[in-house]
């Protein structure tokens, strides 16, 4: 006999996955490509990293707030000359917008980046209320 253990939580999670895909596919964009992120949590601060191929530094634009940071910007093609001719064009082109939300208030203003190799690195510290939110816990009595 095969037992099964419901796990209503990880169901609820995949479900609100597989609804934001639907929506980002429906949603009309300006937009012509989505680069790829990654949200790192390293302790004081988050470190985004986002894969940017082919820009140069002054065609990214980085606008932070205290819960998102929102990247922009546009990858021309490269001119080909009228003797040559394109075969097969696989890598997207034209200009991009992506929204990162973020777990926690930021402190918007100490926000870093830097681009190397195709990688922008932002580092995101976050806000010192955050940082030093202290919970008041209750003890109950023992029964």
């Amino acid at each position: 006999m095969l037992v099964r253990y419901w796990q209503p939580f990880q169901e609820i999670e995949t479900i609100k996955q597989q609804l934001d895909t639907i929506f980002e596919d429906l949603t009309p964009t300006t937009a012509n490509w989505i680069p790829a992120v990654d949200l790192i949590d390293a302790g004081d601060n988050y470190v985004l990293e986002v894969v940017l191929p082919g820009l140069k530094a002054d065609d990214i634009n980085i606008e932070a707030s205290r819960k998102s940071i929102t990247l922009s910007g546009e990858r021309t093609a490269a001119e080909v000359s009228e003797d040559k001719t394109v075969l097969r064009r696989e890598r997207r082109y034209g200009s991009f917008r992506r929204v990162v939300n973020l777990p926690v208030a930021v402190d918007h203003e100490q926000v870093s980046a830097d681009y190397s190799n195709g990688i922008l690195t932002i580092h995101v510290p976050k806000s010192a209320e955050v940082l030093n939110q202290v919970v008041k816990v209750n003890v109950a009595p023992a029964a």
